[in-house]
Parts: structure tokens; C-alpha cells; sequence
């Protein structure tokens, strides 16, 4: 029997960790941390690793999906782990940076638990990648296990994971996109009827607005960033370094170039900088629209140095497109939106996902007129900048991922994962309505069970 084994602590928004087991045979699906836990907290349940774990498959390399993988390798110092290209050449950075984080976070608060890994951690985690291209076969050497990927139109190198044993096919979505962004091609995923799916809940508490489109969206922010200039303001938006930030650039790129914006001063961090580099440099190896546009030479950002944060002054026609997306406490973005809060003119706009009980979503929630709670030892601060956000997302709809579920893959058995309960209780209630003969599982933290119905 074939069993899956869910290493996310909750059921939640977490550090996603699947293991599957057939015979002696064992592959882990991702191996992220938690992105609003500390210390050994945020991991999946190491604990429940085999030793002699098979193989690692990462389907994109987000923190909250690759941000363990130094801490499984070295627990397993004999498994293969496999990726795509892009994947690879973006992970490698971004671990570092979370060691740099890390220490940082020893230094500041105290949390003696860290890092969990070192420099040398990760270069010793990368020697033994191996990339994959899309749709060549992975094997694990005497099982029945079977793999492909294929594109799953969420980030550069994101990756949906075909498993086959024997005549089951089961499919893991990790994040997947269905619809288009500016860079990337939207998901099409491989044919059904699929014995088993693991899908990604993540939207499923957000109703999408019949009336919202990509195009909408997009010339709405352009019309608030115009406005914001007019009244002589600057632009604060919070994103993530990999994915939003490239996502981004190239659209107010293509809207300066088309006249929909004036020229303009646009800043990135300097992670940001950096994965844009490899956006440039995978541009052809890797599922993306405008394949010949590289992104750095183009845009020309400037590259925003946060040592200048205590004499900055934002000017007018400015745009600082910088993290943390969640606006995580000592982030850039965490400690620029002070700056902007008391100036009527400026703005701050949202453009992706925003976990209701980080800084942005509290922030959201405040809005233009509210008080925040920053850190500051005088008390909450008032916010009389303006406060929007713009649905850019980068992950499937939950309208979306409903009709794929019910008139494509059409799984017999379906497993919810990757989203906060009342997300995972959405899709449970409408797709149990829609297709009652389906199994619907959410599997609970650290117990094996069936993958195939």
C-alpha cells in the first residue's frame, strides 16, 4: 500500500511536507517552513523522517516549500533531491538569505534556537541537487514509484509532481496558477481522470468578484499609482522577493513604455535584484511569457540600500517595490511604511497574498484613518496614507481550482492541503456538493494514510 503522510504541523498555511512511502520505498514532497513560526516550530516533523529517505522532490522554491531542505538533507544525508532548473538557481540564494535572517534574528530577539542552518549547511544541500527538465520520467531505483513534472505556472520553475505507482496516478499541485500574470504562462495540467489529488487550498476562504479580471486589476493599480503622482506622492508596495517582485517590474516596465505611466524611479531590494538576475538568466529555459525580455537591462531598477532608511524622504514620483510582501517585522517594507503612514499624498498598495494576522493584513484591515500597532514605543500609529490592494495573485482562484477539480482532473479521491481551515472547509463543502462521490480528505499532521482510494 501506498500511504501519504502530512509533515505540516497543522492544517494551515505551513511549512508543506508530504511523505510518501510504497514498500521501503520513500519520497518527500517539498520540505518548507513555516513563515509566521520561529525556531524549530516553523520546520515540518523531521521526526518522522526514514533515515533512508529515497528522494526530494521541490516543487518551487518559495520559503514556505524549499525552506527546509538544508535541515532534511542533512538528516538524510544519502537522498536524491530533485528540482527543476530555475527552481534550483533561485533556492540557492533565497536559503542563504533565510540564514542571514536567522542570524540576524539570534542578534535582535534573542531566539537562541537559530540558525537552524549555516552557510555551509546549504552549499553542502546544494551539491547534491540534481535538476530535472519537465516531463522526463524520475525513478526511484527497486520501487514501483513513478514521476514527471510539469509546469505549474506559479513562480519560475514552480512544478506540479505526476506520481505513478504501478496503474495509480496521483498528482500534487504544490502552488499553481490557472489563469495568466505578466510573466507567466498560465497552468494546464495534465489530463484526467486522476486516481488521487493533493491540491493547494490556499485562496479558499477569498471569493473572487465576478466583475475582476487580470486586465481590470492591473489598469486599476495604474490609475492609483497616476493619481498618487499627481497629488505629488510616492508608492510603497510590499512583495515578494521571488515571484512578485519580477512580476512587478515588468509591468510597470511595459506601462511606462506604453505611456500608461510616467517615468518613474522604481527601487528593489537587493534579494530582489538578485532572483531577477536568474529570471534574466532562465528566461529561455524555463515556461514564461516575453522569453527574450530580460528584466535588469530593461527596467533599470535601482537597488534600494536600507542603510538609508533613517535619512530616506520619499519624493514624489517614486515607486519602492521592495520586502517583505507580509511586511514581517524589521523587513524593508516593515520599517519604509513608517515613513509613509502620516503623508497624505503617498500610498501604500497591495498587490498579492496577505495572511490576515501579519503586519499587511493588519495594515489592510486598518486602512487610511485606522491606527497600527508598528513596534513603536509610544503606541499605535495613525495611518493617513492611502491603503489599497490590487488581487495580482499568483495562485488559482478558488472559483478556478473548484471547476479544474470537478470538470478536468476528477479525481476519486482529493486531498486538501496548503490553506488555513476555513479555506480547506470551502472546497470541502462545495466540491463535496459538486462531486458527492468523491473522497475528500484533509490528512491530520504525522499519521500515514492511503493515498489511493
Amino acid at each position: 500500500m501506498t500511504t501519504l503522510t502530512n509533515l505540516t504541523r497543522a492544517p494551515e498555511i505551513g511549512a508543506n511536507s508530504y511523505l510518501l512511502r510504497s514498500g521501503s520505498a520513500s519520497v518527500l514532497l517539498d520540505a518548507g517552513m513555516h513563515p509566521r513560526m520561529e525556531g524549530w516550530a516553523a520546520t515540518p516533523l523531521l521526526d518522522s523522517l526514514p533515515k533512508d529517505l529515497d528522494a526530494v522532490i521541490l516543487s518551487h522554491a518559495h520559503h514556505d516549500h524549499a525552506g527546509a531542505l538544508p535541515l532534511v538533507t542533512r538528516a538524510c544525508p544519502h537522498t536524491k533531491v530533485w528540482m527543476t532548473s530555475a527552481t534550483a538557481a533561485l533556492s540557492e540564494p533565497l536559503l542563504h538569505n533565510s540564514v542571514n535572517v536567522m542570524t540576524r534574528q539570534r542578534r535582535e530577539t534573542l531566539q537562541q534556537e537559530y540558525p537552524l542552518y549555516t552557510h555551509r549547511g546549504v552549499d553542502d544541500c546544494v551539491l547534491i541537487w540534481e535538476t530535472v527538465p519537465l516531463q522526463r520520467p524520475l525513478t526511484v531505483a527497486g520501487s514501483d514509484f513513478r514521476f514527471l513534472l510539469h509546469d505549474a505556472g506559479h513562480v519560475l520553475g514552480s512544478a506540479l509532481t505526476e506520481i505513478r505507482v504501478g496503474e495509480k496516478r496521483a498528482l500534487y499541485t504544490g502552488d499553481l496558477n490557472l489563469a495568466r500574470q505578466t510573466l507567466m504562462i498560465p497552468c494546464r495540467p495534465p489530463e484526467g481522470p486522476w486516481d488521487t489529488v493533493i491540491m493547494e487550498t490556499t485562496r479558499g476562504a477569498q471569493p473572487t468578484p465576478t466583475a475582476q479580471s487580470r486586465d481590470s486589476l492591473e489598469n486599476d493599480l495604474l490609475e492609483a499609482i497616476r493619481q498618487t503622482f499627481a497629488r505629488g506622492g510616492s508608492v510603497l508596495m510590499p512583495v515578494f522577493a521571488l515571484g512578485k517582485t519580477q512580476e512587478m517590474l515588468t509591468l510597470l516596465h511595459h506601462a511606462r513604455m506604453d505611456g500608461r505611466l510616467p517615468p518613474t524611479t522604481i527601487y528593489i531590494g537587493g534579494l530582489g535584484r538578485v532572483l531577477t538576475e536568474v529570471y534574466d538568466r532562465q528566461r529561455s529555459l524555463a515556461p514564461r511569457q516575453h522569453a527574450s525580455f530580460k528584466i535588469l537591462p530593461e527596467v533599470r531598477p535601482e537597488t534600494f540600500d536600507p542603510r538609508r532608511l533613517t535619512t530616506l524622504r520619499p519624493k514624489a514620483g517614486q515607486i519602492y517595490l521592495v520586502s517583505s510582501g507580509m511586511m514581517t517585522p524589521h523587513t524593508t517594507s516593515h520599517t519604509l511604511a513608517r515613513l509613509f503612514f502620516p503623508r497624505e499624498n503617498d500610498s501604500i498598495f497591495f498587490v498579492g497574498f496577505t495572511e490576515p494576522s501579519s503586519p499587511a493584513g493588519i495594515l489592510r484591515t486598518a486602512g487610511r484613518g485606522g491606527a497600527v500597532d508598528w513596534g513603536d514605543p509610544h503606541g499605535p500609529l495613525p495611518i493617513r496614507c492611502e491603503i489599497r490592494h490590487f488581487d495580482l495573485t499568483a495562485h488559482a482562484t478558488r472559483e478556478d481550482l473548484a471547476d479544474w477539480i470537478c470538470t478536468q482532473a476528477r479525481p476519486k479521491k482529493l486531498f486538501l492541503v496548503h490553506g488555513d481551515p476555513e479555506a480547506q472547509e470551502w472546497f470541502r463543502q462545495t466540491l463535496a456538493l459538486r462531486r458527492p462521490e468523491m473522497i475528500i480528505q484533509q490528512p491530520p499532521p504525522g499519521q500515514p494514510v492511503p493515498l489511493f482510494p
